[in-house]
């Protein structure tokens, strides 16, 4: 994070519109994007922090995590046209008595006991309550999936950029970043929370996990039209696909558009190695049909380093000594297995000396 010394500039908070970037580079860890993105930057909303990153799943596996929201939608609809088609003619008779057209929904206080017009008006209040419910809860999840206009929607985003092996996928933050204030404020709770944020949402290992279609969360939206638009300046060659690396981008009224690239959002380097090495740990267990084995040595070395001993150079060469039985007890050689992803150095905890 920068010095306090630079911690007076104010994080721009206004509407989207093209401006003139200081000369001036930002503090620590921030630094300038690069011009390649200048065109795509322009698309951005300044009010929301955005990370970039290239999901690398496989294209089957993507259609068929797609196709759970399409059918789930679907099916909401379904069961919305459904409830129009048998309640919207009782709506219409019922507008229909209100301007004094007499028929079977019309309730004439005079001729029937008080207490079944109480008992109709509360079961009249309970079927608008539950369609209520259905317009302002569950309407909405088909609306903006086939129909959102915001920042776009699935379905569109799909038509027109299909299922590819690597997509760029487009994070946006939501409301969370109304607070955050000077993003480098480095002593402000809204930079402290904007930097959590950040670092979960890059942590290499959760991102390993799903596509990024699944990164949908409290945090972070995805944007649809950035997502597209990023798409058509790869195809037309004006951006490379690399350029949409793993990268954090926050507007700053002093600075402009500043990047965070992964390694600085999640950390330092050793620990963005540490991570690395974590991750191709277990992909090489789960290949080998082992992935058992990945989660039993975190709980080893989670247990070992917990002890009132510390976890020095001794105790370490000791739970290495506990994992070698734990792995040649399932046939895995446990040196040959160290020696195919690298070696033990970068491994968080285990390269101590």
């Amino acid at each position: 994070m920068p010095s306090k010394g630079k911690s007076k500039a104010k994080a721009s908070k206004g509407p989207s519109k093209p401006s003139t970037s200081s000369t001036i580079d930002p503090p620590a860890p921030f630094t300038r994007p690069s011009r390649k993105l200048d065109e795509f930057l322009t698309k951005l909303s300044k009010q929301h922090i955005y990370i970039t990153h290239i999901d690398s799943k496989p294209e089957d596996f993507k259609k068929k995590i797609f196709m759970v929201p399409v059918l789930m939608n679907l099916l909401i609809m379904a069961g919305i046209f459904w409830r129009i088609r048998t309640i919207g003619p009782f709506y219409m008779k019922m507008c229909s008595s209100l301007m004094g057209r007499f028929n079977e929904t019309t309730i004439d206080t005079n001729s029937i006991p008080w207490q079944d017009s109480v008992r109709e008006v509360l079961r009249r209040t309970g079927i608008f309550m539950i369609d209520l419910l259905i317009y302002v809860f569950i309407w909405p999840w088909p609306r903006d999936f086939f129909a959102g206009r915001a920042i776009g929607n699935p379905v569109t985003w799909r038509f027109i950029v299909g299922f590819r092996d690597k997509e760029i996928v487009v994070r946006r933050s939501r409301r969370w970043d109304l607070n955050i204030g000077n993003v480098l404020d480095e002593d402000s709770e809204g930079s402290r929370l904007a930097m959590d944020n950040v670092r979960k949402a890059v942590d290499p290992i959760w991102m390993s996990e799903r596509t990024g279609y699944l990164m949908l969360n409290r945090e972070w939206d995805l944007d649809w039209k950035a997502m597209i638009q990023a798409t058509k300046l790869v195809d037309k060659k004006t951006i490379s696909l690399d350029d949409f690396k793993t990268t954090v981008l926050i507007h700053h009224d002093d600075f402009g558009w500043m990047a965070i690239e992964s390694a600085s959002a999640g950390g330092s380097a050793k620990e963005e190695e540490g991570r690395r090495k974590i991750i191709a740990f277990k992909d090489e267990l789960t290949a080998i049909g082992k992935e058992n084995l990945f989660f039993r040595w975190i709980e080893l070395v989670q247990f070992e380093s917990s002890g009132p001993d510390g976890f020095g150079p001794e105790q370490q060469r000791k739970t290495m000594a506990k994992a070698k039985e734990m792995f040649e007890a399932q046939g895995v050689d446990f040196d040959e297995f160290w020696k195919k992803i690298g070696g033990m150095e970068g491994m968080p905890g285990m390269d101590e000396s």
